[in-house]
C-alpha cells in the first residue's frame, strides 16, 4: 500500500493573485489499473485553470468545495461531477470563495486496448512464458 500524506503541493501562478494548487495522490506504477493519476486541485478564488499536456487521456473532475464555471459557461457547485472525454480540453474558473476539486485521470480505451495488461500478479510464479508458435 502507498499512502500520500505529505503536505507539499506544486503551486502554479496564474498571474496576479491567481493561485491554483495541484497536489497528487497516486500516479501510475502505483496503481494496478489504466489510471495515470489522482490529483486533488485547488483554485484561488476566481483562479482560471487552462488544462493542457493531457492529450490521450480522459478525466473526472469532482467538486469538493466551492463554484466554478467551465470554459463553455457551464456551471458546478459542491458534489458536481465534469467528465472530460479524451481529447476535450477543459477550463475552469473559480467562483468567489475558491474551489477545490478531486481529478482522475484515465488512459482511454482507444490507447488501452493497444497496451498489454497491467494486473497484479499474485501467484508467485514470476518464471516468464514460452511463447506459443
Amino acid at each position: 500500500m502507498i499512502v500520500n500524506a505529505g503536505r507539499r503541493a506544486a503551486v502554479l501562478l496564474a498571474g496576479g493573485r491567481e493561485h491554483v494548487r495541484v497536489r497528487c495522490l497516486a500516479r501510475r506504477g502505483m496503481l494496478h489499473s489504466e489510471c495515470e493519476a489522482v490529483d486533488r486541485v485547488g483554485l484561488a478564488p476566481g483562479a482560471h485553470y487552462a488544462l493542457t499536456g493531457r492529450d490521450g487521456t480522459e478525466a473526472a473532475w469532482y467538486v469538493l468545495r466551492g463554484t466554478l464555471t467551465t470554459g463553455t459557461g457551464t456551471p458546478l457547485h459542491t458534489g458536481d461531477l465534469l467528465l472530460a472525454p479524451h481529447g476535450e480540453d477543459v477550463t475552469l474558473r473559480a467562483g468567489p470563495e475558491g474551489a477545490d476539486l478531486l481529478c482522475l485521470t484515465l488512459t482511454p480505451p482507444a490507447v488501452t486496448r493497444h497496451l498489454p495488461p497491467r494486473t497484479p500478479d499474485t501467484t508467485g510464479d514470476h518464471t516468464p512464458e514460452e511463447p506459443t508458435p
